[in-house]
């Protein structure tokens, strides 16, 4: 383990238990992880989770990322049902749950060979500094209610030598991404379920006096709130987190690091 790991490790790791609500903790942990990739000389790496759908890749958004905005949006919308990582998950298994491979220009004919239509955005990626790197893919528990399955993502790459590095120390590359993968887990099925942390203070409270099993009439005494104002707070909560059902909201508060 190179001093930059272990680094990185007890840093992330020791983010004490009140800090680690989502989605702060996330970009804290992000920031972490970026600032050890610069230390050993890796100049990207996309991250996050995404879905197949009917033989298409699909990604809601980039967990992380360094690349411009307004590429991410065109990848999201235009080509990620095509992408040569997203595709290749269709290969895993019980058996092989996790697969690397090689990705950028230098390695064209393979994936042309593959499926031809990747090709576009392979090119557009390397167009914006994704040139040579190597890909990590792996199978994630779905969703409850879920009907597609779901994948993680890691693709670390670069220029002027950032993909030979990456390969070369790809061992400690994968100890990183699990543990990232491990505090960002929340928030990676946040996106993928299409939920956007877009909860206000008080619904945050309301949802952490649900928690604590207090009832309506509890919550709005507590809160020094009128009963209504509470009904209206909690349809609100439904909606947000899209739950049936109050104790769905709690659960999904629990799974998404609200609570």
């Amino acid at each position: 383990m190179s001093p930059h790991l272990a680094d990185f490790l007890t840093r992330l790791f020791a983010t004490p238990a009140e800090a680690r609500k989502m989605p702060d903790a996330g970009e804290t942990c992000t920031r972490l992880f970026y600032r050890y990739l610069d230390a050993v000389g890796v100049e990207h790496c996309n991250f996050g989770g995404f879905e197949l759908d009917e033989g298409a890749g699909k990604v809601n958004a980039f967990s992380g990322s360094r690349l411009p905005e307004p590429f991410l949006e065109e990848f999201v919308a235009e080509l990620s049902g095509e992408d040569y990582v997203l595709l290749k998950a269709g290969e895993l298994d019980a058996a092989r749950p996790v697969s690397t491979f090689n990705v950028g220009l230098p390695w064209l004919d393979e994936l042309r060979a593959f499926n031809p239509g990747s090709e576009r955005g392979q090119v557009e990626c390397a167009r914006h500094g994704i040139e040579d790197g190597v890909a990590m893919i792996g199978q994630s528990p779905m969703a409850p209610g879920s009907d597609r399955e779901r994948f993680f993502g890691f693709v670390f790459a670069g220029t002027n030598g950032s993909g030979e590095r990456a390969r070369e120390m790809f061992g400690e590359l994968q100890v990183a991404s699990f543990a990232m993968l491990d505090r960002m887990r929340p928030q990676i099925d946040a996106m993928m379920d299409g939920f956007e942390y877009d909860l206000s203070d008080r619904e945050r409270d309301v949802l952490g006096a649900l928690a604590l099993g207090l009832q309506r009439s509890e919550i709005a005494h507590r809160m020094n709130l009128s009963v209504p104002t509470i009904d209206l707070y909690l349809r609100q909560l439904r909606g947000k987190l899209r739950a049936q059902t109050l104790a769905e909201a709690v659960a999904k508060g629990y799974r998404y690091g609200i609570l």
